[in-house]
């Protein structure tokens, strides 16, 4: 006899699941369980209908009928009856990936039933009197399926969704082929597949693991034979579009199924997707619930599950109704449904979720009969006892991005199969009409994004323009748990003149230290500090802005920080006159540094008249003028929210994103009317080499040699990069000709620096006074010879796949795509622009190369700034 529980008052102490492989390939998983004196076998052939061939459908299911009907030694009904005089209950189901035998009896009959559940498995008669009877009762089965709506929907519903695969049929098969079954074909499919190799026999409950081991060698270990291979199944081709059927049926309530293909269990995504239809359809706290069935009424039930086998399923959603709301119920239902993919899941709902979906993992357990079907469902399904764990770490670490991302993911048109099970007394419903309710559903989703005032564009970055004026473009992405900001307004040094030269980068030091009325700026240094976040200002050439990055966990209250910051600087005076003594301090070094002192010197010589040719810094005369009025009136009039670009990249939720900034940008007063683009006077033609010198006591003479370049708009922009890259760098023309070769130099570069007006392109070089003849001569020759010559297939490979990898690699960090995204958009390219990159690089030839070296590289016509120990020496020179 198998030992009895230990008394009430023992300690009890479970052991996990045991897995043991028989020679003979049978697998047993065993796992004890004293809470009751009970016990469950179950026996698990991974054998299901969708390994049957189109003239075997239902084939399996008969086997699940015909196993207990008597074996060798056992008449018909006295397996049934053995079990039932121990208190027991025995039965069997068939899905489309495995058949499962079960047994639940009390444990002092443990013996007894094992070795039925062993005798019924290895020794069934298949009687030809029995088994004439039984196909009757299946067909029995099968007609009544055809009374059951929610079975032929379902059926429905599989057999359209599955064009290929073996899912398309039902488990129990059709009249047709059951009728066609002989003993002969029967027989055949049990000895292929009921091997002891192709099965997992599990038990559960109140036991001893290594007596009960013991007993299963004794009753399965002379169960011989190799299964043989199971047929393959067809994938499923990828759905290439909506697919609609209409039924009628003799049943008072229409019937609605919507599915979208999914993968399988093993898949990564799944968690997610498991989660999603727990939010969407289960209970009357889902969204289906208090939207479709509980808010409007549409509904008289409805519901959402994944289905996931072990080949790809389908998330399924469903719902019975009245015939009259049948377009208002589907619209519903879909754009409820479709809103998960860019509209906010809440914290709760998730924990929620997750909850419901681990509680049916615990309650399964309550049973000795739910712990052997969870545990066989993992070996021979899953392939592992450890799934659950598996499973259910993933679903914890499931993230509200998690299901918005594989709802925008697998939640498409293209992938949805829509079926209506509609009573015969309906008037008719063509598959059009609900094409267009589904269209309809689109065209309400989109009214909704107007009214969040985002939509979701090219790259999965949704962009609007918020009634505050703001221009929001927001980037969700949780592989890190980090948010970066851009905000940035056209400006900075081209908006300058004479005398505001260096207001934007005096105002940008200060726009983030201290807020008015507010943290000051050693306060506000503290707020970001503790948050581990970063809130500065910003300015360039062309524009001004504000970054800030934080953690995810912290990003409203970082977000709170900068917008307070950009509404509310405080540009306090002490501030101010701390921050204007260090850019003069800045701009009085400025004479240490040769090389800069070369390009500012070479662009007040390249440009007249536009601010290009000043520097960011500004000017001594100008930043000692500037007085806290002037930085708060220039700041008010210019960087207000309509004319901001605000980016945010991370692991955020848009809609949440876009009402922090309505929230908080949304009173402000807009700018007066755009002001014409400014225009600025024509720069002087360049006739001739121009030359700008500058005497500096140094050891190296600075020089840089450049021409009038392209705007940031132009499609030159990517030929003169593949152009200049070309040049420089360690394999560039330049840097093997004039370093490794004549050893003119340790650093010599060329650039193409574009701007809203036209930048320039340049060579950069810093040599020994005694060889700047050689290294202008070889300068220019270099720049010849590109005009002249095309350049190799090898250089332009080079050159073009540094590009485009360095621009991958820049864009892996939130801070990079953010600045990215709000430049692209503020400088009138389009967020997307940089996505385009590299087939712009890529498409640029050597005979482009050598166009645009002749259109810019003039080289009768450059200007040429030198600073060092004797300028005046340096004379121009002809290529």
């Amino acid at each position: 006899m198998v030992p009895q529980s230990p008394s009430e008052s023992a300690p009890v102490l479970e052991k996990g699941p045991v897995r043991r492989v028989l020679p003979n390939g049978l697998t047993v998983i065993l796992e004890e369980s004293h809470q009751a004196r009970v016990v469950a076998f179950q026996v698990w052939v991974k054998v299901g209908s969708a390994d049957e061939s189109e003239d075997e459908a239902g084939l399996a299911h008969v086997h699940e009928h015909m196993l207990f009907k008597g074996t060798e030694k056992r008449g018909v009904g006295e397996i049934a009856q053995a079990v039932e005089a121990a208190g027991g209950d025995i039965n069997a189901w068939t899905s489309f990936d495995q058949t499962v035998y079960h047994v639940v009896m009390a444990s002092r009959f443990f013996d007894q039933g094992l070795e039925v559940l062993a005798d019924a498995v290895q020794h069934s008669s298949f009687d030809p009197a029995e088994l004439a009877k039984e196909l009757e009762v299946v067909i029995e089965e099968v007609k009544r399926s055809r009374d059951m709506p929610a079975r032929v929907i379902s059926e429905l519903t599989f057999e359209t969704a599955y064009q290929k695969h073996t899912y398309r049929r039902p488990v129990i098969g059709y009249e047709r082929t059951v009728r066609a079954f002989t003993r002969e074909k029967i027989l055949g499919f049990y000895k292929r597949h009921y091997r002891p190799d192709r099965m997992v026999l599990v038990i559960t409950g109140d036991f001893d693991t290594t007596e009960a081991l013991r007993k299963v060698e004794a009753n399965f270990g002379a169960f011989a034979g190799a299964s043989e291979p199971l047929p393959p199944r067809q994938s499923e081709p990828t759905q290439q579009g909506l697919r609609v059927r209409v039924g009628k049926d003799k049943i008072q309530e229409t019937h609605l199924s919507l599915a979208w293909h999914i993968p399988d269990m093993l898949n990564p995504d799944i968690h997610a997707l498991d989660v999603l239809s727990i939010l969407l359809g289960h209970g009357d706290s889902s969204r289906l619930s208090r939207g479709v069935k509980h808010g409007r009424r549409l509904v008289n039930d409805v519901y959402a599950y994944s289905y996931t086998p072990r080949d790809p399923g389908l998330l399924m959603v469903g719902a019975s109704l009245h015939h009259g709301d049948l377009h208002a119920a589907l619209q519903a239902m879909l754009v409820e449904t479709y809103r998960l993919r860019d509209g906010q899941v809440t914290a709760e709902e998730l924990e929620k979720a997750k909850t419901i979906i681990e509680s049916d993992t615990v309650y399964q357990k309550e049973t000795v009969q739910g712990l052997a079907r969870k545990l066989g469902y993992y070996e021979a399904v899953a392939g592992s006892v450890d799934f659950e764990r598996q499973y259910m770490a993933g679903i914890r670490a499931v993230t509200a991005q998690d299901v918005k991302r594989v709802a925008a993911k697998y939640l498409m048109d293209d992938r949805l199969t829509l079926v209506a099970l509609l009573p015969e007394q309906a008037p008719p419903v063509a598959e059009a009409q609900l094409k267009e309710t589904v269209a309809a559903a689109a065209d309400e989703l989109g009214k909704i994004r107007q009214r969040m005032l985002l939509s979701r564009g090219e790259l999965g970055v949704w962009r609007g323009q918020l009634q505050s004026g703001v221009t929001l473009l927001v980037l969700p992405d949780p592989k890190v748990p980090v948010v970066s900001m851009r905000a940035v307004w056209l400006g900075g040094l081209r908006d300058e003149d004479d005398k505001t030269n260096g207001i934007h980068n005096l105002m940008a030091e200060l726009v983030t230290r201290g807020i008015e009325g507010g943290p000051s700026a050693l306060e506000v240094a503290h707020e970001v500090e503790s948050a581990a976040g970063t809130l500065e200002g910003f300015t360039g050439r062309n524009s001004f802005g504000v970054r800030g990055e934080f953690l995810a966990r912290h990003f409203e209250h970082g977000f709170s920080l900068m917008a307070d910051s950009i509404i509310r600087p405080a540009f306090a005076a002490d501030e101010l006159e701390r921050q204007r003594k260090l850019v003069l301090e800045e701009i009085r070094n400025k004479e240490d540094n040769p090389s800069g002192l070369a390009f500012e010197q070479f662009g007040r010589t390249l440009y007249k008249h536009h601010p290009y040719r000043m520097d960011t810094l500004g000017t001594r005369d100008t930043v000692t003028a500037f007085k806290r009025d002037d930085l708060v009136r220039y700041y008010r009039e210019h960087f207000t929210p309509d004319r901001m670009v605000l980016s945010v990249v991370g692991d955020v939720d848009p809609e949440r994103v876009a009402e922090l900034v309505e929230d908080s940008f949304n009173d402000l007063p807009r700018s007066r009317p755009f002001p014409a683009p400014r225009v600025f006077p024509a720069e002087p033609e360049i006739t001739a080499p121009l030359i700008a010198r500058l005497k500096k006591d140094k050891e190296q003479t600075h020089l840089v040699l450049g021409f009038r370049g392209a705007t940031l708009g132009s499609p030159d922009r990517y030929g003169l990069e593949v152009l200049t890259t070309i040049l420089a760098g360690q394999g560039g023309r330049l840097f093997i000709e004039l370093r490794d070769k004549q050893s003119l130099a340790y650093s010599i570069t060329a650039f193409s620096l574009e701007g809203v007006d036209p930048g320039y392109v340049a060579v950069y070089m810093g040599t020994s006074p005694d060889k700047v003849d050689q290294a202008l001569s070889g300068i220019l020759a270099e720049l010849t010879r590109v005009c002249e010559e095309p350049v190799s297939q090898k250089e332009l490979d080079r050159a073009q796949r540094y590009l485009v990898g360095t621009h991958e690699i820049g864009l892996q960090k939130m801070g990079a795509r953010a600045a990215t995204l709000s430049f692209n958009e503020v400088y009138g390219l389009g967020y997307a622009e940089h996505a385009r990159y590299a087939d712009r690089i890529m498409a640029v030839t050597a005979a482009d190369v050598r166009a645009l070296a002749r259109k810019y590289m003039d080289t009768g016509r450059y200007v040429l700034s030198v600073v060092g120990p004797d300028p005046a020496t340096v004379v121009p020179r002809a290529p």
